[in-house]
């Protein structure tokens, strides 16, 4: 699935970072969320370009809201798509909306007919999406297939606008957390994400690591300014190295050969 790396005619750098409340840095002023944490160390680091940073993450989302929001991304036309979602989807409480937009997303983009645009209109038309049921069933979580699907046709969007599709593991949770049954789910969807990634050859941002005393909120869940700028700082450090640094044509320091005498 690999693309060759676009030949970038400016030094503007466009990122898109599509996640939930802990990317949406929720809580917490917008300027300690970690996106924008990591637009200014990468000012910072490569002042040479110019970074925007569009984050276009809303609390509470999981992948099938994400899918439905997802032609903001397109008008955005980033280089990079840092896809930091998961943690809803592994433990939400069933939403008949979420379920709705699973049937969506499964009518639209699982069908041939669903990609068309005008037959799609015409299947709303004669037969809208299911309902949900209002009991929700016995599974709580969105279902692995749709979680890992949609995952998987964001990233082929991305690759389709010339865009690195990255995935970033699922923050770590409080200790206080750990015996909490309703995020038992989550280590088997943050596998399943790994390999995802893997498999469709994307970047995969790696920040499910201890974090630090302090970085937690009450809930054990979101996190406090010190857990956001300890998550930046893991999120930059894959712009040091590739696929992210080739994708993005960057230099980790620039040359001095001018500077080197002559041997003539």
């Amino acid at each position: 699935m690999k693309t060759t790396p676009p030949t970038h005619a400016t030094t503007e750098r466009n990122i898109v970072v599509l996640g939930d409340s802990i990317a949406a840095g929720y809580g917490l002023p917008p300027e300690f969320a970690w996106p924008e944490l990591l637009r200014q160390r990468l000012a910072e680091t490569y002042p040479r370009y110019l970074w925007r940073i569009h984050n276009l993450s809303v609390p509470g989302d999981a992948t099938p809201d994400a899918y439905v929001r997802f032609d903001a991304v397109r008008g955005l036309h980033p280089d990079l798509l840092i896809i930091a979602l998961g943690v809803n989807d592994c433990r939400r409480a069933y939403s008949p909306v979420t379920a709705r937009r699973i049937a969506i997303f499964n009518r639209n983009e699982q069908t041939w007919w669903g990609r068309n645009a005008m037959l799609r209109r015409l299947g709303y038309l004669i037969n809208p999406p299911p309902e949900a049921r209002e009991d929700g069933g016995a599974d709580s979580q969105v279902p692995m297939d749709a979680f890992l699907s949609i995952l998987g046709w964001m990233a082929r969007q991305a690759r389709a606008m010339h865009a690195l599709p990255a995935f970033v593991t699922m923050a770590p949770l409080a200790p206080t957390l750990a015996a909490d049954p309703h995020f038992a789910p989550c280590p088997r969807y943050q596998t399943a994400l790994r390999d995802l990634a893997r498999e469709m050859e994307a970047a995969l941002i790696e920040i499910d690591y201890a974090l630090p005393e302090g970085a937690w909120q009450e809930d054990g869940v979101h996190l406090t300014a010190r857990g956001q700028a300890e998550i930046a700082r893991r999120v930059f450090q894959n712009f040091r190295r590739p696929p992210i640094a080739a994708h993005l044509a960057l230099q980790t320091q620039e040359s001095n050969a001018h500077m080197a005498p002559s041997l003539d």
